[in-house]
């Protein structure tokens, strides 16, 4: 669908007289970025897997478990018997990720729903096996995230992140090395074109990267053969 919308091929939605085109109805829809970019997250190497969790939670590296399953917007209750959706949850065989998503066009994190899904995760019987869980709040984060001592049990920690430093982390990563990594990296970069969070790169910019990180003398010999 993503290709479709960037190439113009996915037409309209709604009625004649009321219609929008898909890819206006992606720039204002905070559910179809998060679906667009947690999506690919299962098709991921374990090596980019990590690393970008690793990111999120502001630290250098992170050994998890095995992969198991994404759950986007699971239907949950709360202790009050309340409904609950958490954007996203991450499944390992060992630790659970709760991730809340906004958009940079739309609303701000609050506390309150943060503690509403805590609450929730530590209801629910199918992540009660889960002894380490980490909340990520990603966009919009404008209240600061909890203490330690404000999380309830078994949250391992809670990190705030905002989309442009994540954008400009993927860009440089050079852990994305399998072809299915470089081909979600891509769809993601293209994913941000479409919603405004990020500029159209030349096509030669690459060229002036590499040539930056490029020795000097390196850099004439290879002048030098083409001249």
């Amino acid at each position: 669908m993503l290709q479709a919308i960037l190439s113009s091929k996915a037409g309209r939605i709604g009625r004649e007289d009321e219609s929008q085109r898909w890819c206006d109805v992606f720039h204002r829809s905070e559910d179809l970025l998060t679906a667009t970019f947690f999506g690919r997250i299962p098709y991921l190497s374990d090596s980019a897997l990590s690393a970008l969790l690793a990111f999120l939670l502001g630290r250098q590296q992170l050994d998890l478990s095995d992969f198991m399953e994404l759950d986007l917007w699971p239907s949950l209750r709360n202790s009050l018997g309340e409904q609950v959706e958490p954007d996203v949850v991450l499944r390992f065989a060992r630790e659970l990720f709760v991730i809340e998503v906004k958009p940079p066009f739309g609303g701000a994190q609050y506390q309150a729903q943060w503690f509403n899904q805590m609450d929730a995760i530590t209801t629910e019987e199918a992540y009660a096996e889960y002894e380490t869980i980490y909340y990520i709040a990603l966009g919009n984060v404008v209240p600061r995230p909890l203490e330690q001592t404000e999380l309830p049990e078994r949250f391992e920690s809670m990190s705030a992140c905002e989309w442009e430093p994540l954008r400009c982390w993927l860009r440089q990563n050079e852990l994305f090395s399998t072809r299915q990594d470089k081909a979600i990296l891509r769809d993601w970069q293209s994913a941000f074109e479409l919603y405004g969070m990020a500029p159209l790169i030349p096509s030669w910019l690459p060229m002036v990267d590499k040539a930056d990180a490029m020795p000097l003398a390196t850099g004439i010999e290879q002048l030098q053969h083409w001249s």
